[in-house]
C-alpha cells in the first residue's frame, strides 16, 4: 500500500513530468522545478545557489505564500549566499552527500555533528541539484521551526527531479541552439540568393559568364549568364561538347589546338574567336580560364566568358569607316592632281596648237613667210618641251623618284597599317601576327612605305581567300638585316605564285589574280629601290613571303 505522503508526492511527479512536456524557456524550467521540489518535500523555502567561482549566488528562490500559491523570484542582480549557505554548500558539493540539519540542540554530540559552528533552529537540507550551466549548483530547502527535520527518503524524488530537469534543460538549450541555428542558415540563404541574383544581373549588365571547366570528366559547370551566351538552355552542367560544337567552322581548328596544347602544359589560356548560336547568329566571344588541382590531385579549370560582339562590330564599323575616310582621302588627292595635271598640260598644249596653226597660215602665204613661220615652229618646241617636263615629273611621282626622306619608325608605320586593315583581317577570317623588333628608325617617305607595307598585306590577303581547313595566317616580320638595312617580311601561307618565277612577279601588267592590273609590285619596288633598298619574293616552305630592306639612318645610301 502506498501512504498519503507517497501519493502526494508521486502525484506531484507526474505533474511535473507533464509540465516539462511542455516547450518552455529556461526560466519557467527552473521554475517548474522549484516549485515541484516544495510540494514533493513540504517545504517553506528553498533556494537554488550557483558558484560563480570567488562568490556563491542565489539565483532563484521558491517559497509558499499567504495565499497557498508558490512565488519563484530570480535575482536581479544575484544576492550573494550567507556563510551557512556556504558552508552546506561545500560539504554538498565536495561529498556530493545530501546534508540535512535537524532542529536546535544542546547536546555536544548534535553540535559537534553539524560541524560545531552552526545552531540551526529551522529544518535544513542541501543536496546537489541538476547542472544548469558550467558551474555547480545545489538546492537548499529549509521549514518552519516548528516542522519536523526532513527524512532521508526525500532524496530519491529529489534526485529523480533534478535528473527530468537536466534532461529538458539540455533539449530546451538544444532546441534554442537548433532555432538559431536555423534561423542563421536561413539568413545565409536568403543573403546568398540575393547575392546569387546580384551576381547574375551584374553578368547579365557586363556580358560576362562564369564557368569551371572539369577537364577530368569534360563537364562544365556555369553561370546562367554563360549559357544565354551560347543560347543553350539553362542547367547546372553540362558536356563541354555542347559549347565546343557552336565555335564558328573557321576557328575549331585553331581553338582546340590552343586547348589542348593549355591542358597538357596545365597552363592558363585566353582566346578569342566566334561561335554560330540560334539561326546563324555569330557572335564574338572571349574566354580565359586558370587551371587549378582539386583535393584529389585532378585538373579543372575555372574562367569567365566574355560576350564581345558588340565591341568587335564596332571596331569593325571604326576600320570601316576610317578605310572609307582614307579612300576619300585619296579620291579627293586624285582630284587635285587631275586639277592640277589639267592645269599644267593645258596651257603647253593650248600654246602649241594655237603656234602650229599661226606656222600653218605663215607657211600657206604667196611668197611663204618662213621667218616668222620659223618663230612660230620654234614656239611649238618650247611648248612640247614644256609638256614633256610636265609628264617626266608626273612619271617621276609615279615611280616615288625624288622623295624627301625622313627618318620613319618602321615598327609604328607597320602597326599602323595594320590597324587600318583589321577589319578587313577579320571579316576574312585571317589572323594577323606582328613581330616587330627593328627598333632604330629608317631614312625614306612615311606614306610611300606604308604603301608597299599595304600592298604586300593585301597581296598575302587575296591569296588566302580561297584556303580552307587551316587557319588563315599573315606574318609581318621587322629586324634588323645588317649593321646598315632594316628587312621587312610579309609571310602568307596560301596559294603562292605557283608555276611562276619571283622575277616574273615584278614585272609590268603581270599578274595572277582575275582583276589584276600587273602594276602594284612594280611600283612597291620602284618604290623601295628609290629608297635604296630591295624588294624580293620567295617560297619558304608552304609559306610565300616578300622581303624588301629599308636603310637606317646612320647607314643610309647615298643614292
Amino acid at each position: 500500500m502506498i501512504g498519503d505522503e507517497n501519493l502526494t508526492q508521486l502525484l506531484a511527479m507526474v505533474r511535473t513530468s507533464q509540465q516539462f512536456s511542455r516547450d518552455v524557456d529556461e526560466r519557467e524550467l527552473v521554475a517548474i522545478f522549484l516549485r515541484a521540489v516544495l510540494s514533493v518535500t513540504a517545504a517553506h523555502r528553498v533556494r537554488l545557489v550557483r558558484d560563480e567561482g570567488c562568490s556563491l549566488l542565489v539565483t532563484y528562490e521558491a517559497r509558499h505564500s499567504q495565499e497557498s500559491n508558490i512565488d519563484v523570484t530570480h535575482e536581479e542582480p544575484f544576492v550573494q549566499a550567507d556563510e551557512l549557505i556556504r558552508n552546506i554548500f561545500c560539504t554538498a558539493s565536495q561529498t556530493n552527500i545530501p546534508v540535512i540539519f535537524g532542529i536546535t540542540s544542546s547536546d555536544p554530540k548534535d553540535v559537534q555533528a553539524n560541524q560545531g559552528k552552526y545552531v540551526v533552529e529551522n529544518p535544513m537540507l542541501g543536496i546537489t541539484s541538476f547542472n544548469g550551466g558550467r558551474n555547480k549548483q545545489i538546492l537548499i530547502l529549509d521549514r518552519h521551526h516548528d516542522a519536523p527535520p526532513f527524512r532521508p527518503s526525500l532524496i530519491p524524488y529529489l534526485e529523480i527531479l533534478s535528473a527530468q530537469t537536466a534532461v529538458k534543460f539540455e533539449n530546451v538549450r538544444l532546441r534554442l541552439s537548433m532555432e538559431a541555428v536555423s534561423s542563421t542558415r536561413e539568413e545565409v540563404e536568403i543573403a546568398l540568393r540575393a547575392n546569387e541574383k546580384e551576381l547574375a544581373h551584374i553578368q547579365r549588365m557586363s556580358g560576362t559568364g562564369s564557368w569551371v571547366w572539369y577537364a577530368f570528366d569534360d563537364m562544365i559547370e556555369a553561370s546562367s549568364e554563360c549559357f544565354r551566351i551560347y543560347a543553350i538552355p539553362t542547367a547546372r552542367r553540362a558536356p563541354s561538347v555542347k559549347f565546343t560544337d557552336l565555335t564558328h567552322p573557321d576557328d575549331i581548328a585553331s581553338v582546340r589546338i590552343a586547348l589542348e596544347r593549355a591542358v597538357r602544359a596545365r597552363r592558363m589560356f585566353k582566346l578569342e574567336f566566334r561561335i554560330a548560336v540560334g539561326f546563324g547568329e555569330i557572335k564574338y566571344i572571349q574566354i580565359e580560364g586558370h587551371p587549378q588541382i582539386d583535393e584529389t590531385g585532378r585538373l579543372q579549370y575555372v574562367g569567365v566568358t566574355v560576350d564581345v560582339t558588340e565591341r568587335r562590330n564596332a571596331e569593325n564599323a571604326l576600320q570601316a569607316a576610317r578605310a572609307e575616310l582614307a579612300r576619300a582621302h585619296r579620291l579627293s588627292a586624285m582630284g587635285e592632281l587631275t586639277a592640277s595635271i589639267v592645269h599644267e598640260i593645258y596651257q603647253p598644249l593650248t600654246g602649241i596648237i594655237t603656234n602650229a596653226e599661226v606656222c600653218l597660215r605663215w607657211l600657206s602665204k604667196s611668197p611663204a613667210e618662213t621667218t616668222r613661220a620659223n618663230e612660230s615652229a620654234r614656239r611649238v618646241v618650247r611648248d612640247a618641251r614644256r609638256a614633256v617636263e610636265v609628264f617626266r615629273g608626273l612619271r617621276a611621282v609615279a615611280a616615288n623618284s625624288g622623295v624627301v626622306k625622313v627618318p620613319v619608325d618602321l615598327d609604328d608605320a607597320i602597326r599602323e597599317v595594320a590597324f587600318i586593315l583589321q577589319g578587313e583581317l577579320d571579316r576574312a577570317n585571317i589572323r594577323l601576327r606582328l613581330q616587330t623588333t627593328s627598333t632604330k628608325p629608317v631614312l625614306g617617305d612615311r606614306t610611300q612605305i606604308q604603301q608597299v607595307i599595304e600592298n604586300l598585306m593585301r597581296n598575302a590577303m587575296d591569296a588566302l581567300t580561297h584556303v580552307v581547313g587551316t587557319q588563315r595566317l599573315v606574318t609581318v616580320d621587322s629586324e634588323p638585316h645588317n649593321t646598315a638595312f632594316a628587312l621587312v617580311s610579309v609571310y602568307d601561307n596560301g596559294c603562292g605564285f605557283g608555276q611562276h618565277s619571283s622575277d616574273e612577279l615584278f614585272a609590268a601588267l603581270f599578274t595572277t589574280k582575275p582583276n589584276g592590273m600587273g602594276m602594284g609590285l612594280k611600283v612597291c619596288r620602284s618604290i623601295i629601290e628609290s629608297h635604296g633598298g630591295t624588294l624580293q619574293a620567295e617560297r619558304c616552305g608552304d609559306d610565300t613571303v616578300f622581303r624588301f630592306t629599308l636603310p637606317y639612318i646612320d647607314g643610309a645610301s647615298d643614292r
